[in-house]
C-alpha cells in the first residue's frame, strides 16, 4: 500500500496543506478534521488512522487555517467554527469533493464540534459542507467542557514538556506513539504564526460584554436543538475515560433525531483516534458503510 501524499492546494486564496491516500477504486471520500490544541494538525490527529481508512476510501486530511502547513490566518469578528468551515468547504471544492457525491466528514474534539456546527447550519449557507454523513469524536459542539479542559487546555508555556502535558490530557502517556506525537506537536508550535493563531481566539475586548439580546439578532435555539433537522446520518462518539468533557455529555444527543446515533467507548479517553487508531478507523468505516448503503445524498 502506498504512503499518504503530502500536498498543498489553493482553497479560496489560502495555501492549504493536506494529506491524501486512496485505493484504486475507493468506496467513498472521507474528510478528516483535526483537533484545535496547541501543536495540532492533520497528521498528529489522524496519522495512524489514515492508512486504515485508506484501504477502502479516498481519505483527505487538511490542516485547518492557523495549523500545520496551512496559512496562519484567523478572523476575530466571527465564530472560530464559521470561518474554518467556510475554508473547509473551499478546500473540498478545490480537490473535487462536490455534490451530489460529497464526502463523509469525521472530526475530533474541536474538529468534531466544527462538523456538528456545520451540519446544524442552514442548508445552502455560506461554507456549508457537501456532507454525506458526519462523525464527531469527543467534540460536543462547544458546551459541556469540564473544568479541567477550561483551565488546562488554554494555557501553553512554549516548551516541549508543556506539549507533553497537553497531550497527556487527551491520552495515556504509556500508550505507543505518545512521545512521537508530542515531538511532532512541539515542532508544529515552532512554526511561525501557529501559537499566535491559537491564542488569537482567546483575546477579549476589555469592556464588559454587551447585554444578552442587545445585538438585535434573534436568539439561537439551545444547543444541540439545531441538529434535529440535520439532513444526513450523524454519529457522536464519547470516551468513558475522557476528563475533558463532562460525564454523560453524549446524552444530550440521544433521541434528538432518528438520524443521530451515539456511541460510548468504555476504554477511551479524549483521543481514541490517537490511542486506538485501528479500532477508531473500524468504527468510522462501519458507520460510513451504513450511511452509503442508506444512499443519503450530500447535504445541499
Amino acid at each position: 500500500m502506498t504512503a499518504p501524499q503530502s500536498l498543498t492546494v489553493d482553497a479560496h486564496g489560502y495555501a492549504t496543506h493536506y494529506w491524501e491516500l486512496a485505493p484504486d477504486s475507493p468506496e467513498s471520500t472521507v474528510v478528516l478534521v483535526h483537533d484545535g490544541s496547541f501543536g495540532s494538525d492533520a497528521w498528529t490527529t489522524w496519522g495512524e488512522v489514515i492508512p486504515h481508512l485508506g484501504r477502502r476510501f479516498r481519505v483527505l486530511a487538511p490542516d485547518l487555517l492557523g495549523f500545520g502547513g496551512t496559512d496562519k490566518v484567523v478572523y476575530l469578528d466571527r465564530s472560530p467554527y464559521a470561518y474554518r468551515t467556510a475554508h473547509l468547504a473551499a478546500f473540498c471544492a478545490a480537490v473535487g469533493v462536490t455534490e451530489p457525491e460529497g464526502a463523509h466528514f469525521v472530526g475530533h474534539s474541536f474538529g468534531g464540534s466544527l462538523v456538528l456546527r456545520a451540519l446544524a447550519s442552514t442548508p445552502g449557507a455560506l461554507g456549508a459542507l457537501p456532507a454525506r454523513s458526519g462523525v464527531s469524536i469527543s467534540g460536543s459542539g462547544g458546551p459541556w467542557r469540564s473544568r479541567q479542559a477550561l483551565e488546562d487546555l488554554g494555557r501553553f508555556d512554549g516548551t516541549e514538556e508543556d506539549v507533553r502535558r497537553l497531550l497527556s490530557l487527551m491520552m495515556d502517556e504509556d500508550r505507543p506513539g505518545f512521545e512521537e506525537n508530542a515531538r511532532a506537536r512541539y515542532a508544529n508550535t515552532r512554526k511561525p504564526g501557529h501559537v499566535e493563531a491559537c491564542l488569537a481566539g482567546r483575546l477579549k475586548h476589555p469592556a464588559p460584554p454587551a447585554p444578552s439580546g442587545s445585538s438585535g439578532k434573534p436568539a439561537e435555539p439551545p444547543w444541540p436543538e439545531p441538529l434535529r433537522d440535520c439532513p444526513v446520518p450523524l454519529l457522536v462518539v464519547g470516551g468513558d475515560r475522557d476528563t475533558l468533557l463532562e460525564p454523560g455529555w453524549t446524552e444530550h444527543f440521544e433521541g434528538l433525531s432518528p438520524r443521530i446515533s451515539v456511541r460510548r467507548l468504555p476504554e477511551a479517553r479524549h483521543a481514541p483516534n490517537v490511542e486506538q487508531p485501528e479500532a477508531t478507523a473500524g468504527l468510522v468505516a462501519e458507520f460510513i458503510s451504513e450511511a452509503d448503503r442508506a444512499g443519503t445524498p450530500a447535504a445541499p
